[in-house]
């Protein structure tokens, strides 16, 4: 755009406003001025150089004074003896045309030069704007297609999935992650599924479903440091297998974003006993990184989703519970944040039509001194 604003000023500066025209359009006047001005403009240009992306401060200047120079020849101002800055050498001569030398800042005109040498620069120009033309051409059929892009994507992708499963096979470990679901029920909102606000300690669902299978969620980071306090403390307490399973984990480099790692406890490793399958699901929500201020980041939505839909379609499938704390409860932007969370989970409850129990924890009350 700046290119084409700098030829058109230029064009204005050279051939002036629109001239008077008679009844029939044409020019009454200043038609060799303005033939000499297209030919002594088109001869300062190489054919070559018009597909040229960029004009320097120096080339400016030229072009300003070759058409402030033009502009005085129109009208008639000759210009100055000491403002030359181009000759035309008559005994130079190649065919029609004319070479040009360079002497100072200004020009002059041959007035010998005619259509003629116009037509000559005509054809040259032709011939450099058909090569022009062919260098786009050609740069787009070796550019590769969308499609091609997208298929070396992917197999680069299958590539290093391959090589990072052939890393954990001589590793002796086996992924607790679960998988994206690809059958994923009919998306008609139904009554078959709840969402249950309850106190209660919430890795111990047995007191709220009795004898049914259950899964416990949990939000963690991918720093492959386990935590201390509240949930962190309670996993632990309920089996030293889930902070280890965490663990091996992040050191295989299987703790990402949006991963839900699915722990199944049985009476061997857990700490109380069970009277119905349990599962401790872990969600990959907030990121860690110890060069920032706060090196936690917030929980993540979309990979809060992400996950939720992956513990909802495998409670499913094993017609379990799940069971998770109230996830932002502290500050108020997390309060506000609750509200959408509420949303998602009443979404895949009803999309799989499963219980979703969310647990408020309930402070020991203190009691008050007898009066005497």
């Amino acid at each position: 755009m700046r290119r084409a604003e700098r030829k058109l000023k230029l064009s204005h500066n050279i051939f002036g406003d629109k001239d008077a025209t008679d009844g029939k359009g044409k020019d009454l006047g200043n038609e060799a001025n303005d033939m000499r001005s297209i030919i002594f403009g088109l001869h300062q240009f190489d054919p070559a150089d018009t597909a040229a992306e960029t004009i320097n401060e120096e080339t400016l200047e030229k072009l300003k004074s070759m058409s402030e120079n033009v502009i005085k020849m129109r009208t008639h101002e000759p210009s100055e003896k000491d403002d030359r800055a181009f000759e035309i050498n008559p005994d130079l001569t190649e065919g029609s045309g004319a070479v040009i030398t360079r002497a100072c800042d200004s020009i002059s005109i041959d007035p010998g030069v005619d259509e003629a040498a116009y037509l000559s620069w005509v054809e040259k120009f032709k011939e450099a704007s058909h090569s022009i033309e062919d260098v786009p051409v050609e740069l787009e059929r070796q550019r590769p297609a969308p499609e091609d892009k997208l298929l070396k994507r992917e197999a680069n992708k299958k590539k290093a999935e391959e090589k990072r499963l052939a890393k954990w096979k001589d590793l002796g470990y086996q992924t607790l992650g679960v998988k994206v679901p690809d059958n994923i029920p009919n998306q008609n909102i139904s009554d078959s599924g709840s969402v249950q606000l309850v106190y209660g300690d919430c890795t111990d669902p047995s007191k709220v479903c009795a004898a049914k299978p259950a899964i416990i969620f949990s939000c963690v980071d991918n720093s492959g440091t386990w935590g201390h306090g509240g949930m962190f403390d309670a996993l632990t307490s309920l089996s030293t297998y889930i902070p280890d399973a965490y663990h091996r984990a992040s050191e295989v480099d299987d703790l990402h974003m949006g991963d839900l790692h699915l722990i199944q406890l049985d009476e061997a490793n857990c700490s109380r006993s069970l009277d119905a399958p349990l599962w401790v699901a872990l969600a990959v929500v907030q990121s860690y990184n110890p060069k920032r201020k706060i090196p936690r980041s917030e929980t993540s939505m979309s990979d809060l989703e992400l996950c939720l839909s992956k513990a909802a379609f495998s409670a499913a499938e094993r017609s379990a519970s799940i069971h998770m704390p109230r996830i932002g409860q502290r500050s108020g932007a997390e309060r506000s944040e609750w509200y959408t969370i509420e949303r998602l989970l009443r979404k895949y409850a009803s999309l799989h039509g499963i219980d979703i129990f969310v647990y408020y924890f309930r402070r020991p009350t203190r009691q008050q001194p007898d009066s005497d």
